[in-house]
């Protein structure tokens, strides 16, 4: 399957955006504290949810979901037995969605001005070659390779639906290749990594994306930008 990448901006219209969640997700959408985290949840929930109709020819109301295998929501009923495999992220100011027909899908996006004590999080997560190459590099250079190598593990992991119990320290990526970034394991992961395309995407400045996906044609990834009227349109 092909995936299709896409960004949602923070151009709001909250009460036709409300319209597309379901009971359940306007409940908790009211629950968050703050006006940001309930702004992400809205656009990131609409932004699925019209993508997932957009693709399937169906209603937003129409969409029934599942926890998958790993805990994970997949698309449930008649509308589940299509094949369409999606994931969400979101961080301060940007919103992603992955689709792909039946295959693997991840994606993780990142503001790379985000608070994280850098050093610590990088080795308990990083392989000895990702650790190398981040510590040669200048202290600037150091927090985009730490985000840009943190959003390739979590959109592989994602993929994979196994989260943080990964072994992490065992999967390196070659951030210094031309995309798509070459992966490699360590014999802790029982995975064929010549089975993944893995992808980079700098939407803007402070921003970084990677998607990953189990397939071969790195060509055949269609990344599109959707404002919220664009969005309660489709």
């Amino acid at each position: 399957g092909n995936p299709i990448g896409l960004k949602c901006g923070p151009s709001l219209e909250p009460d036709a955006l409300l319209r597309m969640l379901d009971d359940d997700e306007r409940a908790r959408y009211a629950r968050f504290r703050f006006d940001d985290d309930r702004l992400t949840y809205l656009v990131a929930h609409a932004l699925t949810r019209g993508l997932l109709a957009a693709h399937l020819g169906v209603s937003v109301d129409a969409l029934c979901f599942e926890p998958g295998e790993h805990g994970r929501p997949e698309l449930s009923g008649p509308l589940g037995e299509r094949g369409l495999r999606f994931n969400l992220s979101h961080t301060r100011g940007l919103v992603a969605c992955a689709l792909t027909m039946a295959a693997d899908v991840g994606v993780d996006v990142e503001h790379i001005d985000r608070r994280v004590e850098l050093a610590g999080v990088a080795r308990h997560v990083f392989s000895e070659h990702e650790l190398r190459g981040l510590w040669e590099l200048s202290e600037d250079a150091q927090r985009s390779r730490f985000f840009e190598l943190w959003t390739l593990k979590e959109a592989y992991i994602k993929a994979i639906g196994k989260g943080l119990s990964a072994p992490l320290r065992s999967i390196t990526f070659h951030p210094e290749t031309d995309d798509p970034v070459r992966l490699s394991f360590g014999p802790e992961v029982a995975d064929d990594a010549s089975s993944w395309c893995m992808r980079r995407f700098r939407p803007s400045d402070r921003h970084r994306i990677a998607l990953a996906f189990r397939g071969q044609s790195s060509a055949a990834v269609c990344c599109i930008e959707v404002t919220a009227s664009e969005l309660v349109s489709l």
